[in-house]
């Protein structure tokens, strides 16, 4: 999973050794059959006596555990704790699922919901069809917004300025051929997604993997999160298929603005 850290936090006020506690968990998140100490110190800066007095201080708190040797760490159960307090937090989280269930079902494929948070896509919440196919599963949980159809429709309905922002922080970075790297030719995109109400993207981040996501707008008209249907490219095998899609996604993501008290009209222009 690839991370960044191009936000624009004020350094001063950042805590040394929680910045380094989260960047532990991100390592240990990184690889499922865990890490070692020594495995840990040789992928960051941190001095290994520092790496142990965070993973003692984790494993007081159930946030890591360790395998019956000691020796190799793992996510702890607490996080999971702390991971349904958040989904029970959240209206979002909440009245998506049956949203989510229906379009899956609808479209024979896997559907995501997600947000932007500091300028990158996030996946909250995966619903599976039973005819998706197994290689949808693997979309990282963040994941650049310029190139994915996701970050694509969540910044169609922000303003000029808020986009420029995350570009000038993130940048445009070229994952394969296909990417578009260009900032007036990805305003253009948004133009179009806005004015269809949902975004396709065919390749640009996965090569494999065609996108079409639409945005879920909250009571400011603002993007508080989207849909995304997920596709092999080479299954999605028409523009009508793409277009159906397209539509059951927006009309499901309009359904879902509906009920958290938003509506579907643009106001922004993207020059």
């Amino acid at each position: 999973m690839k991370r960044r850290s191009k936000n624009k936090t004020n350094e001063r006020y950042v805590i040394p050794s929680l910045d380094r506690a989260v960047r532990v968990l991100g390592m240990l998140a990184d690889h499922e059959r865990g890490l070692s100490l020594a495995d840990m110190a040789r992928a960051s800066d941190i001095p290994k006596s520092t790496l142990f007095r965070i993973l003692v201080t984790l494993r007081k708190h159930h946030c890591v555990t360790t395998d019956l040797d000691g020796r190799t760490f793992r996510l702890g159960s607490h996080l999971w704790e702390l991971g349904n307090a958040f989904a029970d937090q959240t209206d979002l989280f909440r009245v998506s699922k049956g949203y989510m269930e229906r379009l899956a079902d609808q479209c024979g494929e896997t559907v995501f919901l997600s947000k932007l948070e500091d300028g990158e896509v996030v996946y909250l919440r995966r619903m599976e069809s039973p005819k998706s196919i197994t290689v949808v599963k693997k979309l990282e949980p963040r994941v650049p917004a310029h190139c994915t159809a996701t970050g694509v429709a969540l910044m169609a309905w922000l303003a000029s300025e808020e986009v420029d922002d995350i570009l000038d922080s993130h940048g445009m970075e070229a994952y394969n051929e296909a990417t578009i790297t260009d900032r007036p030719a990805l305003k253009q995109r948004l133009r179009e997604a806005r004015e269809r109400k949902y975004a396709v993207v065919d390749g640009e981040y996965n090569s494999d993997l065609l996108c079409v996501a639409a945005p879920v707008l909250d009571h400011n008209r603002r993007p508080c999160a989207a849909l995304t249907v997920a596709m092999l490219s080479s299954q999605a095998d028409s523009q009508a298929r793409i277009d159906d899609v397209g539509q059951a996604v927006r009309e499901t993501a309009q359904r879902l603005s509906h009920e958290l008290g938003g509506n579907e009209r643009a106001t922004n222009n993207h020059s």
